[in-house]
């Protein structure tokens, strides 16, 4: 055998590119590939199938109970300790589990009962020493009953949902002592009867190497624990209610130093400003922000001068923002009689400008925003950088968008990398031609305005004159161009309003899927037309 074959790490890398059903085969060709096959056919699991079958023959039974549509594994005799020497010498080797409490075969769940045998039995206190990547999705309520069988002081990637009793969530502050090298933590579906709060924040409270985070909410307390980790670059708060002001002089320490993703849901905007406070020092990438909540303009301008002044160090390095705000539980959709109140001025997008690297912004209102070519061809000198761009209403707003096509052109001239577009457009004017919008001196050189990155386009519920003219001017400047959709591919039917609305989305909807229609054949003719032109000089 060569020597390279004699080192187990170069065979474990052998071994991770071999199919999974060869493994088997590869592990019996001899002593020095016997383990690091092993190790690989092992270290991930879907179930407790393949530990169980290791086990004697006679020992479980698989039972169907068609009253509770159930599958149970039954204990016909004792387990001896015996009986365990097989499936823990497999059990160590694995590293990762996804367990919901089914069979992998049927789908069927597990019964309370084959768990508590289990974990009766078991000669150990962990099932799996060595795991380090736990996927635990209690589907049924009794399941969570069972998670410390798979919890471990190994465990460094955690995921848990579904925790739904008080029970449950008092055992979440314990979970910290269990796997103190916890670097990757996501809780998720707690029952919103309970008042989750304090449990998840007692378990924050005991971890000191997070690196990525995904929970319900936090109190105050705990999120200054988090934003003196040295090494958190990730915090998602997906249902954070209001919070007390943090004490005055707090944010000038040396906060979330490694902070590059943050992602708050909150009821208001008061749920969310208090912990923008603490971002001063925060290296942001990726800012993305969701208000269930109405909020009207004056409250969205508010935010928007949070972000500004507290997250400073993000205004070079903030490459995606998203902001989305809800309607809040209960709360009447605005209508076109609260525009005064809910459309938000182009000035308050502007306002952003102090974050020059953006490559991706999505930005929705309820009632939408007021925004006209002059404002368009600012933002487009503004992010240069930007890929892709969503700026529209969450409803249908019976008000026609001042955007013409002209102001399209600023994309194109100054936005070569902007792959999306989602913008409501006014194209029933005439369409500019680029050739009448370049200087002479560019005309006479042959240059026009083109852009050939752009491959999509949301256009909403814009109107429409002549879709041929259209496709005509956007597939001259932005030839790449392949998509283009409407709400109506966006939103169900209950988008479309009654009577007359419904028919205008559909015409509306008709005239853009002409113009899609006809981009191709354009696109042919005019590299016919380049070819031609090549041939003929």
């Amino acid at each position: 055998m060569h020597r390279c074959l004699q080192v187990v790490e170069i065979v474990s890398l052998v071994c991770e590119e071999i199919e999974e059903r060869s493994l088997p085969s590869f592990a019996r060709v001899c002593r020095a590939f016997n383990d690091p096959a092993l190790d690989v056919l092992w270290s991930h699991q879907n179930s407790l199938g393949n530990i169980l079958r290791c086990m004697p023959e006679g020992i479980w039974e698989e039972v169907f109970d068609e009253d509770d549509d159930e599958v149970t594994w039954v204990m016909n005799r004792p387990v001896l300790p015996s009986d365990w020497e097989r499936p823990l010498v497999y059990a160590h080797r694995v590293k990762s589990l996804n367990y919901d409490g089914r069979f992998p075969v049927s789908g069927r769940p597990t019964s309370a009962e084959f768990l508590q045998s289990l974990h009766l039995c078991l000669p150990r206190q962990h099932l799996f020493p060595n795991l380090q990547t736990l996927w635990f999705f209690s589907r049924y309520e009794w399941t969570f009953e069972y998670i410390r069988l798979f919890l471990g002081p190994q465990i460094n990637d955690l995921f848990l949902a579904r925790p739904q009793t008080a029970a449950h969530l008092s055992l979440l502050p314990t979970i910290a002592a269990e796997c103190p090298l916890l670097k990757d933590l996501e809780i998720q579906h707690t029952n919103q009867e309970l008042d989750c709060k304090d449990a998840v924040s007692a378990l924050v409270l005991g971890l000191h190497r997070l690196e990525s985070i995904i929970l319900p909410c936090l109190d105050n307390v705990a999120l200054e624990h988090l934003a003196r980790l040295p090494g958190l670059k990730s915090l998602t708060l997906e249902n954070q209610t209001v919070m007390s002001a943090f004490p005055a002089g707090f944010s000038n320490d040396i906060l979330f130093p490694s902070l590059e993703s943050l992602h708050i849901m909150g009821e208001d905007v008061d749920a969310i400003l208090p912990l923008l406070t603490l971002m001063t020092q925060a290296p942001l990438r990726d800012l993305d922000i969701d208000v269930a909540g109405k909020i009207t303009a004056n409250r969205l301008a508010a935010l928007y001068s949070a972000i500004i002044r507290y997250c400073k160090k993000s205004h070079t390095s903030l490459e995606r923002f998203h902001y989305c705000p809800g309607i809040g539980t209960g709360s009447a959709i605005p209508t076109d009689a609260d525009i005064s109140t809910y459309l938000v001025p182009g000035s308050h997008i502007l306002s952003l400008a102090p974050f020059t690297n953006l490559s991706v912004v999505l930005l929705t209102a309820p009632l939408g925003f007021d925004l006209d070519d002059a404002i368009v061809a600012d933002l487009a000198q503004t992010w240069p950088h930007i890929c892709e761009l969503s700026i529209y209403s969450t409803f249908y707003v019976n008000r026609r968008s001042r955007i013409t096509l002209k102001g399209l052109l600023s994309f194109a001239q100054h936005c070569p990398h902007l792959r999306s577009l989602a913008l409501p457009l006014d194209a029933t004017s005439s369409s500019p031609w680029p050739h009448q919008l370049v200087s002479e001196a560019d005309a006479n050189a042959g240059r026009r305005i083109q852009q050939n990155s752009l491959l999509y386009m949301i256009v909403m519920r814009s109107p429409i004159a002549d879709p041929l003219l259209v496709a005509g001017f956007l597939s001259s400047v932005f030839p790449k161009l392949n998509s283009i959709l409407t709400d109506k591919n966006l939103h169900g039917p209950q988008a479309d309003g009654e009577g007359d609305d419904v028919i205008e989305a559909i015409a509306c909807n008709e005239k853009w899927k002409a113009v899609a229609a006809a981009l191709p054949m354009l696109r042919s003719i005019r590299k016919e037309e380049r070819t031609w032109t090549r041939r003929r000089g």
